[in-house]
């Protein structure tokens, strides 16, 4: 083989050894950030979790969850909104405009429809990258913030949507990662949301416990009973207690109820005891 054949071939050798060196450094580059990303989310999701563990509120932990989320997605509005008890509309926690202007009347109702309604519906992330141009821009309120682009999670109890996660005004467009990280999301507020509720009714079961038990103790308080068969002499009527004791009637009955005793006498024991007293009547006796 000439030398020029030679050379020409080490040249293709050395070109391809440089196409591949670029393409492996791009393959490179591609894995430690995709790697640096699922860290993010990884990191993220953690500090979901430590929001739903806190003592705060719900309102307080949906709003740190929320946050986690917007800041790994890169959403700039939003909020958090819960199913009504008649499950007609959506009822806001909070609200983050970014910075937007928003004129729109917080006491107005906001209907489950639009795209909202096929998160509820589907049970799933749903989004849409051109809201001003869709076909439910005109379900938007007067004084709405503008939407670019938005994104609905659900938030999932017993498998019934109870709430959204709304994300709004990303600088480019959602993507189905997106969507999947904002459904993670979504999960932790909804198990926020579930303890929140738990508490509640546990704390409302605790209180009314406490009512009955200050109701039986009022009423133990109030009456007291004799009961069972009680020895009683037949002839002076004391009465044997627990302990073999014999005690006169009206002291054992004040030890063992609220009775109390205003000493009298009747007629057979004023004939007896007081005959020359003129205490009753012949009719009394």
């Amino acid at each position: 083989m000439s030398p020029k054949r030679v050379q020409t071939l080490l040249k293709r050798v050395s070109e391809i050894d440089e196409s591949a060196a670029e393409e492996l450094q791009n393959f490179l580059d591609r894995a430690n950030s995709l790697s640096r990303q699922r860290t993010r989310e990884l990191e993220a999701l953690m500090a979901g979790a430590k929001a739903v563990l806190s003592p705060l509120g719900f309102t307080e932990t949906a709003r740190a969850i929320f946050d986690h989320c917007r800041q790994l997605i890169g959403a700039t509005s939003g909020y958090v909104a819960l199913l009504s008890p008649d499950g007609a509309e959506n009822e806001v926690l909070f609200l983050e405009s970014g910075g937007l202007p928003c004129t729109v009347d917080p006491e107005l109702p906001m209907p489950i429809r639009g795209l909202r309604h096929e998160a509820y519906r589907e049970c799933k992330a749903v989004y849409h990258n051109d809201f001003m141009h869709s076909e439910w821009v005109g379900f938007m309120p007067s004084g709405h913030v503008v939407l670019h682009n938005v994104l609905f999670a659900p938030l999932i109890i017993n498998e019934k949507t109870v709430g959204v996660m709304g994300l709004a005004n990303k600088p480019s467009d959602f993507d189905a990662q997106d969507a999947k990280m904002a459904e993670g999301f979504g999960e932790l507020a909804a198990i926020a949301l579930s303890n929140s509720q738990q508490t509640d009714r546990r704390n409302m079961a605790e209180k009314a416990r406490e009512t009955v038990i200050d109701q039986l103790q009022d009423a133990l308080e109030r009456v007291q009973t004799l009961s069972g068969l009680l020895p009683i002499c037949s002839h002076c009527k004391k009465i044997r207690d627990d302990k073999g004791y014999w005690n006169q009637i009206d002291h054992y009955i004040s030890q063992h109820s609220k009775a109390e005793f205003s000493h009298s006498i009747c007629p057979g024991c004023a004939k007896i005891h007081y005959p020359d007293m003129d205490i009753y009547s012949d009719d009394d006796l």
